[in-house]
């Protein structure tokens, strides 16, 4: 029997997969599930399971961010995606398959037939490794454009040139490599999921930074510096994961 957790942030979801993996694929067993990331980490981590559906978007970060936490793993791994855009991004290597919401039948026995396939632990975390590399590199150019309103006018910035921004209230203020500063009247969570997607990090509740613009950040640290010598604060809770994310790189 394939002990599974289900992590997804939606409980219709998760009930779903869990009945249709009842019906279809007898050899998998539910022994936990997750609603964020906080949660599915304390899930794999005590239930052990042998695989893991993981949704990729969550209110507290990503699957990505998930993996992060947990490298190295030794489950099997399948993802759950309502976003077509981050199944294109290569997921199937190996044991790592995608199923897309909402999930059909035969996609879900398809992807747990291939992860029933034994591969070795350190293949997969070769794999998770190139993966995770892949994610954190910029888009293409021509994705790469952000809209930032301001009471003035419209900017389109190339997320190349942001160097960081930061939280005021519900303003969120970018910086520009050129010096500019452009305040948006949004606030910084607003903006997470779409620089997440061009490079960057959220090192801080109140600061995200461009991974490109990273020159240096000690271990022992609670502060990084950008090659434009300005000091951004990391959160302890963020300090680990920054770490694990740098030793992919």
């Amino acid at each position: 029997m394939t002990r599974a957790v289900i992590i997804d942030d939606e409980i219709r979801s998760r009930e779903t997969l869990r009945e249709m993996l009842k019906l279809y694929c007898s050899e998998v067993e539910v022994v936990g599930e997750g609603e964020d990331v906080k949660s599915g980490v304390k899930a794999i981590r005590s239930l052990n399971p042998d695989l893991v559906f993981l949704d990729i978007k969550m209110p507290d970060g990503s699957g990505f961010d998930l993996l992060r936490q947990l490298l190295p793993i030794d489950f099997k791994l399948i993802f759950i995606t309502a976003y077509e855009e981050y199944a294109i991004k290569a997921f199937k290597f190996n044991a790592i398959d995608y199923i897309t919401k909402p999930v059909d039948p035969d996609e879900l026995k398809t992807a747990v037939s291939k992860v029933s396939i034994t591969i070795n632990s350190e293949n997969i975390n070769d794999n998770l490794k190139q993966m995770l590399n892949d994610y954190m590199k910029p888009m293409r150019a021509e994705n790469k454009k952000i809209v930032l309103k301001t009471a003035e006018a419209i900017h389109i910035v190339d997320a190349d040139e942001i160097i960081r921004c930061e939280s005021d209230s519900n303003y969120t203020r970018f910086y520009l490599n050129e010096g500019e500063k452009i305040m948006v009247s949004k606030s910084i969570k607003e903006f997470a999921d779409v620089l997440e997607e061009r490079n960057f990090f959220r090192v801080h509740h109140s600061h995200m930074i461009n991974m490109n613009f990273l020159k240096r950040f000690k271990k022992d640290e609670l502060f990084c510096v950008l090659k434009d010598n300005t000091e951004v604060p990391v959160s302890f809770r963020k300090r680990n994961e920054l770490l694990k994310i740098l030793k992919t790189l």
